[in-house]
């Protein structure tokens, strides 16, 4: 079988994975799998990586938890990964232009370890919890998707009141709907400026507003010599007044 068409049904296993548990695949150190534009299929297991996972123009689908350990390597391309578990990065990640997904299942999804997305969309239907490691930053270059499409989506953290730090950066879109934040700082863009916070906790510093943030547009200054002639032109106005006023009362 191609490693471009890999699947995870326990019969057509590619050799360079080995069953790590019930409905999970690992990707051994040492080992690699590059699946060009092909697709594996997870049927809701965790997918372990200790080896190189090149995903190229490929797809990731159902995905439970991705999990990259420390001194492994994913480069995403422009592939596209779908998750319904934990997203942990504790190794060498390349975002390329992929996307990463991370969708409902479990009650609460953990983002861990410090990643720079591409593009990143969490959403759910059901109101699903998204919990950011405390005290690292996750980022974002391209496109940031959260929305809550039922009850309001929470965005919150691993250790509560310890805040997580979500960078999205100038030149990146959002879509922004219906969500909650708590103990989450907003350190790139100012996001989602023209909503509320929808049951977060709040310390949601950088977040929501009542408005469009619009930058301050500095007033040029003036040249001496310019300041000095519209300074002469109010007295020369304030003289005339005078003068007409005196006018009047004789």
């Amino acid at each position: 079988m191609r490693a471009g068409k890999a699947c995870l049904l326990a019969s057509l296993l590619p050799l360079p994975f080995a069953a790590a548990q019930a409905q999970s695949l690992a990707l051994p150190p040492g080992a690699r799998l590059q699946l060009d534009g092909g697709r594996l299929e997870a049927a809701g297991g965790d997918l372990l990586v200790g080896g190189v996972l090149a995903l190229g123009a490929g797809a990731l689908r159902g995905i439970g938890a991705l999990r990259i350990a420390a001194g492994a390597s994913a480069d995403f391309g422009s592939g596209t990964a779908t998750l319904s578990g934990d997203w942990e990065n504790r190794g060498a990640f390349t975002a390329g232009s992929s996307r990463v997904e991370l969708r409902d299942g479990p009650a609460v999804s953990a983002v861990l370890g410090s990643t720079v997305f591409a593009n990143l969309s969490l959403a759910s239907s059901s109101g699903k919890r998204y919990r950011l490691e405390s005290g690292l930053t996750q980022t974002v270059s391209g496109s940031l998707q959260i929305q809550g499409l039922g009850p309001a989506l929470q965005v919150d953290v691993s250790v509560p009141g310890s805040a997580a730090y979500l960078n999205l950066l100038p030149g990146g879109s959002q879509a922004i709907a219906n969500v909650g934040v708590s103990d989450v700082h907003a350190t790139g863009q100012h996001l989602a400026p023209t909503q509320t916070n929808q049951g977060g906790r709040g310390n949601d510093s950088g977040w929501f507003g009542g408005g469009v943030a619009v930058p301050a547009t500095p007033v040029p200054m003036l040249s001496r010599g310019l300041q000095l002639l519209l300074a002469a032109g109010l007295i020369l106005i304030a003289l005339r007044r005078r003068a007409s006023a005196a006018i009047s009362r004789g």
